[in-house]
């Protein structure tokens, strides 16, 4: 995968690329570290403080169940098909709260994360009834897919801004999962699953994920 974030201003603040690996067997990757010593404690996964979901492109909002991943550096990823993701507008509601819509384009699967910051709630969206939930540990994740004929997804979050901080109301993340085609694979990430022994079951896909600030 490739992670772009950007600040409040929308420069790029930190890019990096890697395979990101979790482990589904309570071992974790003890018993696969003699067959890939590349895959060892050195290269635990960080958590993004300031991101939502630890700024990782969690397919489905499971970061609390899975408690050790592993990050190894790889060549930066560039589908044929990458996605897009903007900030169509921003407005302010008479009942004082501001509304942000977006649009994205990109694969079938795309995962958007939330996280509100000090000072400010999400009180309503265009998405399900209306009504945000928040994921454990107080982030909020969305789970989006479509056919193959589909138009950009456009939607909207609005933020209820009680007090204004400096590093803005709310961060937002789009991910993106490239589950068939081309744009599925990579030379590193296959010659990585050749590695692992015939009694393992790894799955794979390429991913790109992108950071905002408003």
């Amino acid at each position: 995968m490739t992670r772009t974030f950007h600040d409040l201003e929308g420069n790029v603040v930190k890019r990096d690329s890697g395979i990101w690996i979790n482990a589904f067997d309570y071992t974790g990757m003890s018993h696969v570290t003699p067959h890939i010593p590349e895959i060892n404690d050195t290269i635990r996964a960080h958590c993004e403080e300031n991101a939502p979901l630890c700024g990782f492109p969690w397919y489905l909002p499971v970061h609390f169940l899975i408690r050790k991943n592993w990050y190894l550096p790889a060549p930066e990823v560039s589908p044929r098909d990458p996605a897009h993701f903007r900030l169509v507008s921003k407005e302010q509601t008479p009942w004082d709260s501001i509304k942000l819509t977006f649009e994205a384009t990109g694969p079938s699967h795309m995962s958007f994360y939330v996280r509100t910051h000090k000072g400010s709630t999400l009180s309503q969206w265009s998405l399900g009834n209306g009504t945000p939930v928040t994921s454990k540990g107080g982030d909020y994740f969305v789970f989006y897919s479509h056919g193959l004929q589909a138009s950009a997804w456009q939607f909207w979050i609005e933020v209820q801004v009680l007090e204004e901080q400096p590093e803005g109301m709310v961060t937002v993340a789009i991910a993106a999962h490239y589950f068939s085609g081309e744009d599925k694979r990579s030379s590193q990430l296959d010659a990585l699953k050749e590695k692992f022994p015939d009694w393992t079951f790894p799955s794979a896909w390429v991913c790109t994920y992108n950071l905002f600030v408003f």
